[in-house]
C-alpha cells in the first residue's frame, strides 16, 4: 500500500469491523428447503479438496496482502457465514482472500475458500452489493457445487468396480481426482457453474442477505451494474457465472416468500474506507507476470 494514503488506514483500522445486524426474527414464512445434488464426497473431503487447491492458489495467485483488506473481507464473509443454510452444525473453512485483479470476478472452491477479486470490490456501489456476491460463492459451497460435478465426472469416467473401492475410505476419493487429472485450479471445469447450479446459487445468495439484513435484492443490482458498466472486465465473470436467465423476476419472487420487508442495510463506513485502499493501491500485475 502506497504511503499517499495514512489517514485512509487510520480511518479503516478507527472503524469497528463488526457486524451488528443481528439475525431476523422469526416468522411464519416456510424456509427454502435448499438440497444439494449427489455426492461422493463427505464435507470433511469438500473441505480437504478446498484446503490444497487454495493453497495452491496462494502460491500463484496475486493476492493482496494489505491486512486491513484481508480483515475486513474475513469479517464480512464470516458474518454472511452464519447465515447460510445446509451447514447443520459442520464448520466449513470460511477463508477469504482478494485476488490483485482489476478483472470482475469471484470464485469458490469446496469447503468454504472463497476468493474476490479486487475488482469486483471496486466496482460495487455499496456494502451491500458486494456482500451480494460473497453470499452467492457461500452458495456454491453449501450447495457443493464443485464436488458434486467432479462425483457426476467420476461416476461417467471411472468403472464402477474401481470407484465402489473408492467410496467410504478416508483420502481414497481424493487420491482417485488426482489419478484422473481432476482438479481445483483457477481454470477448472469444475469452478466453471451451469445456468442451474447459478440459480441455486442465486437464491441462496438471497436468502443469507435477507437472514443477514442485507438488502435482498443487491446481489441482483451488481450482477446488473457490471454487466452494463464495465462489459469487458467482466467477460470471465459471465463466462464462469452463466446468467440462469429471469434472475430479477427469480430473486424479486423469492424475496417476498422469505419474510417481511424491513430497514435493509446497504452500506457502512468500512466498506467505502477499504474501496478507496484498493483504488490508492498501485495497478495491479499484469497477467502472467507475477504478484
Amino acid at each position: 500500500m502506497t504511503r499517499a494514503c495514512p489517514r485512509l488506514r487510520k480511518l479503516v483500522f478507527g472503524i469497528a469491523l463488526t457486524w451488528c445486524i443481528g439475525p431476523v426474527a422469526a416468522f411464519s414464512y416456510e424456509r427454502p428447503n435448499f438440497q444439494p445434488g449427489f455426492n461422493f464426497f463427505s464435507r470433511k473431503q469438500d473441505v480437504a479438496v478446498g484446503r490444497k487447491a487454495a493453497a495452491q492458489m496462494d502460491r500463484t495467485l496475486p493476492l493482496v496482502r494489505d491486512p486491513v483488506v484481508v480483515r475486513y473481507v474475513n469479517g464480512l464473509g464470516k458474518y454472511l457465514a452464519q447465515y447460510a443454510p445446509n451447514q447443520n452444525g459442520f464448520k466449513y473453512d470460511w477463508t477469504f482472500q482478494v485476488v490483485n485483479s482489476n478483472q470482475i470476478n469471484a470464485f469458490a472452491l469446496p469447503g468454504g475458500y472463497i476468493f474476490l477479486n479486487r475488482g469486483a470490490i471496486v466496482a460495487a456501489q455499496n456494502e451491500a452489493q458486494i456482500a451480494g456476491v460473497i453470499a452467492h460463492e457461500e452458495g456454491h459451497v453449501v450447495m457443493r457445487h464443485g464436488t458434486h460435478q467432479a462425483s457426476e465426472k467420476l461416476l461417467a469416467d471411472a468403472p464402477l468396480e474401481i470407484l465402489a473401492g473408492y467410496l467410504g475410505q478416508s483420502g481414497s476419493l481424493l487420491d482417485t481426482l488426482a489419478q484422473m487429472g481432476i482438479g481445483f485450479s483457477v481454470n477448472s471445469f469444475f469452478l466453471k457453474n451451469s445456468r442451474d447450479m447459478e440459480a441455486q446459487a442465486d437464491q441462496v445468495g438471497t436468502y443469507i442477505l435477507y437472514r443477514s439484513g442485507y438488502d435482498p435484492y443487491a446481489m441482483v443490482q451488481f450482477f446488473q451494474i457490471i454487466q452494463k458498466k464495465y462489459p469487458q472486465q467482466t467477460a470471465q465473470f459471465f463466462s464462469d457465472h452463466p446468467n440462469p436467465g429471469n434472475r430479477i423476476e427469480a430473486v424479486g419472487r423469492e424475496v417476498p416468500e422469505l419474510g417481511p420487508p424491513r430497514p435493509w442495510k446497504t452500506n457502512s463506513p468500512a466498506f467505502e474506507a477499504v474501496k478507496q485502499l484498493l483504488l490508492a493501491m498501485p495497478p495491479p500485475p499484469k497477467p502472467g507476470t507475477g504478484g
